[in-house]
């Protein structure tokens, strides 16, 4: 690996994108043909995952390459085609195509197209940090309910059975017995090599051999993979097959006019359009959030501007015959670990791809389908992992029975979305119950008449979605009335800025998040005073980055009120109950 240069003379002294990120350019053309290795055989298996024939995966990480670098919004990401959005694409073409998945496929591009173009308005809107306070446990559930998908739609190809792709998962699980028996031993033997070889260099012992981190192991499994596949002779029908004339064989146009006289496929397409707008706001955001911790350089992105960059990407994408397209984490931590600088290793990974596919067609026609499986069968695993429930579980049961109904749903329905639907339902519901029980509670230490059950659960709903700020500095806002000004000793605090608010979740994050940001900086000292009936882990994980960033920007800021609160786990991030019988009486 090459050793860093001296920061460029840039005003913050970090890499910047555009023409001034060309300096970096040595850096970046390494790192480019490093994450090409990688993405070659990643874009080949999502195209697989998805229903598409294998070049489609390419072409979109081709474009995404292109098109990334000069929109900008990140620095160091890697975008292109993601094994998170092949099940929602899969589903789509079935839906679109109805059951079949030739004629779905010009359907589905005219989805993705339609989705680039809400991630677009979406954007001018400003709406990227919505996708933020999404639920935690929602998303958790999301994301494993994707990687037992991609498993269970991957288990014919590693067993190397040539079979239609099931029309629903359950069918699918049903099958999955007479797929066993009528396996090929070779096929199999090839898939398990490849598979267990990935999760052995996924080892923390193999990945801190220094040899391992110029050695990309998906990189290092398709390889093996294929000269077994080419030892063993195995047939063209258990090989991947990429046109040697893509121009001319493997583009395809999104049909619209089919679209727009069909009627009865509007909403199938509405649905769909949904299902990846949200799918890939989440991930897109989610994962420029993760990445931006392992930059080196610490910078910052703007979820707003990936948003948009996102958009076009898929826009241009779905036009050539594309995959959707979003940020990439395993090959935005390669480009890392290769010295990857600016966004203009993306730039250089889409040329050595189309570089690759243009005179290396031949090679990558020798790779098994098994050992593509294998890829995606270890990525679906990482997603759904039993330690990712144990997470889940350590901060509390109440987040594993949300993810849990977000899985059992999207099994049940083989529907992603109505997952989504109701582990977000099953959240709203524990969330009222909670604040409903908290009211009848309070009621019953007051002489005033005991209001109808109706009415207390319509109070906590307002209190759920509407604004949490009960009391800001020296102003005030009203909510249900007049309420009693809290007192609070300020200890080792000169002069603090007090913050007193009510229930806090994730359904009314952005209006706090909103009144948080026009804080006055010129005050030292801060004190956010918890005073409702709860407070989720979403709201919880977000006053603590909160309370991290002014402590970093040196000022002082300090959570209070917690211990009139009963937490569900001993996780500091726990989903918190208000055990007291006035949630406003303490001082």
């Amino acid at each position: 690996m090459l050793s860093r240069e001296p920061l460029d003379a840039h005003q913050d002294g970090k890499p910047q994108n555009g023409i001034p990120g060309l300096k970096h350019w040595r850096y970046d053309l390494v790192a480019g043909l490093q994450v090409a290795l990688v993405a070659l055989p990643l874009s080949l298996g999502v195209a697989l995952a998805s229903g598409a024939a294998p070049i489609t995966g390419v072409i979109s990480a081709i474009i995404a390459g292109l098109v990334f670098p000069l929109l900008g919004g990140a620095y160091i990401i890697i975008s292109g085609p993601a094994a998170g959005l092949a099940p929602a694409l899969l589903v789509g073409m079935l839906t679109l195509g109805q059951g079949d998945l030739e004629k779905g496929y010009p359907l589905v591009l005219v989805a993705i197209c339609l989705t680039g173009a809400v991630q677009v308005l979406l954007s001018i809107y400003k709406v990227g940090r919505f996708v933020m306070y999404f639920p935690m446990s929602v998303l958790q559930g999301m994301l494993a309910s994707i990687g037992i998908l991609i498993i269970i739609n991957q288990i014919p190809s590693f067993l190397g059975i040539l079979t239609p792709q099931a029309k629903s998962i359950p069918e699918a699980i049903t099958l999955i017995p007479a797929q066993i028996m009528g396996m090929n031993p070779e096929i199999l033997a090839v898939g398990g090599i490849t598979l267990a070889l990935l999760f052995g260099l996924d080892s923390d012992i193999i990945k801190s051999q220094r040899w391992m981190k110029n050695i990309p192991a998906p990189l290092l499994a398709v390889v093996l993979g294929g000269v077994a596949g080419w030892m063993l002779h195995f047939p063209e029908a258990y090989l991947i097959n990429v046109p040697k004339d893509v121009l001319a064989q493997g583009i395809h146009f999104p049909n619209f006019s089919e679209i727009w006289q069909r009627s009865e496929l509007w909403f199938a397409l509405l649905t769909t359009v949904v299902t990846l707008t949200l799918i890939d706001g989440t991930e897109t955001l989610a994962t420029i959030a993760a990445i931006d911790k392992i930059d080196p350089f610490h910078r910052k992105s703007d979820p707003n501007v990936t948003l948009r960059a996102m958009g076009v990407s898929n826009i241009l994408s779905s036009l050539a015959g594309g995959l959707t397209i979003i940020p990439g984490g395993i090959k935005s931590t390669a480009n890392i670990i290769a010295g990857g600088r600016t966004l203009w290793a993306n730039f250089y990974c889409a040329l050595f791809m189309a570089f690759f596919v243009w005179f290396g067609t031949d090679l990558i026609n020798r790779i098994p389908l098994t050992v593509l499986a294998a890829l995606l069968i270890f990525i679906g695993w990482r997603l759904c992992a039993p330690r990712i429930f144990l997470k889940v579980f350590s901060i509390g049961a109440e987040q594993l029975l949300v993810a849990t109904v977000c899985v059992a749903v999207t099994l049940y329905t083989s529907d992603i979305l109505s997952g989504i639907i109701a582990g977000t339902v099953t959240k709203i519901l524990m969330l009222c119950f909670d604040v409903v029980k908290a009211l009848t509670v309070e009621r019953q230490f007051h002489t005033s008449p005991t209001e109808p059950f109706s009415a207390r659960v319509w109070t906590a709903f307002r209190e759920l979605f509407g604004d949490p700020i009960i009391r800001i500095g020296d102003g005030r806002t009203r909510r249900r009335g007049s309420l009693p000004v809290m007192s609070v000793a300020a200890k080792n605090m000169k002069h603090p800025y007090k913050i007193y608010l009510s229930s806090l979740s994730c359904m009314n994050l952005l209006k706090l998040d909103e009144k948080l940001k026009a804080l006055p900086n010129h005050r030292d000292n801060f004190m956010i005073i918890l005073a409702g009936h709860v407070v989720d882990h979403t709201a919880m994980e977000y006053l603590h980055q909160f309370r991290d960033q002014r402590v970093k920007a040196g000022h002082n800021c300090v959570i209070l009120g917690t211990q009139h609160f009963l937490s569900h786990s001993d996780h500091r991030l726990a989903y918190r109950v208000s055990q007291s019988d006035d949630a406003l009486a303490y001082g």
